[in-house]
């Protein structure tokens, strides 16, 4: 399945729909395929989703979904939904922060908004997905290589990698290697863990490559990260007192 890219914007624009401009009126919020982008000199701001990072989002908003037993669903290249001007700015302002906040709200709005498309197209986005998402989650800290990933799920490497491409949006080897970095890095923030501690914790097989791949990710070792931070903090309750 492809990206599910988010727009919305005050003033509108236009974007390209099966080889047809289409205009998105302003004051809107759009859910649409990943290859509908918009036209230059246009308002819209656009993100990218991948089914993953819908799998939190359908775990916290499950109890808000329609029922869609028995109903034929139909995924639109693009579906509209009208915004008051506060809803525009609030989107806009979560776009400046983490993603998965941005789409959290947007979804849960276009959910308000229209019940029965988005809690189908929530539906539609999950199916089948589960059991990948879920060993992906469990296993994700341990030291494999993506070969064994894909040995491990029983799965020829090269389709693991293009099932992996398609959920998360990223190559395999990347995502877990940035899943590891930023697990290191909240238990350097909120453990007294020594760092080679964290470096096996997180599923690096050594100190020196864990060192490295943190230092290319936060242009810094994971002592000075520590540090830097504990310094930042000790400053701020200082400012406070």
């Amino acid at each position: 399945m492809q990206a599910v890219r988010l727009l919305f914007g005050k003033y509108g624009g236009k974007v390209k729909v099966s080889g047809e401009m289409q205009l998105i009126p302003p004051n809107s919020v759009a859910m649409a395929n990943g290859d509908i982008a918009p036209c230059t000199n246009s308002d819209l701001q656009h993100f990218d989703f991948y089914p993953a990072d819908f799998q939190h989002l359908y775990a916290d908003v499950v109890d808000l979904l329609g029922a869609t037993h028995n109903i034929l669903f139909w995924r639109a290249p693009i579906r509209l939904v009208t915004a008051q001007d506060d809803v525009i700015r609030v989107l806009e302002l979560l776009a400046k922060g983490p993603p998965n906040t941005l789409l959290r709200f947007a979804y849960i709005y276009c959910l308000g908004m229209d019940r029965r498309y988005f809690s189908g197209l929530l539906h539609h986005i999950m199916t089948g997905d589960e059991p990948f998402f879920e060993f992906i989650e469990a296993s994700a800290l341990n030291q494999w290589s993506v070969a064994r990933y894909a040995l491990e799920f029983d799965m020829p490497l090269r389709k693991f990698n293009l099932l992996f491409q398609e959920k998360y949006g990223l190559s395999a080897k990347r995502w877990l290697l940035e899943r590891r970095l930023t697990h290191a890095r909240e238990l350097l923030l909120s453990t007294p863990m020594r760092v080679l501690d964290i470096a096996l914790e997180c599923g690096f097989s050594n100190h020196g490559h864990f060192t490295e791949s943190f230092r290319k990710r936060y242009l810094c070792n994971p002592t000075q990260y520590r540090v830097r931070a504990h310094s930042a903090r000790t400053q701020a309750i200082g400012c406070k007192g």
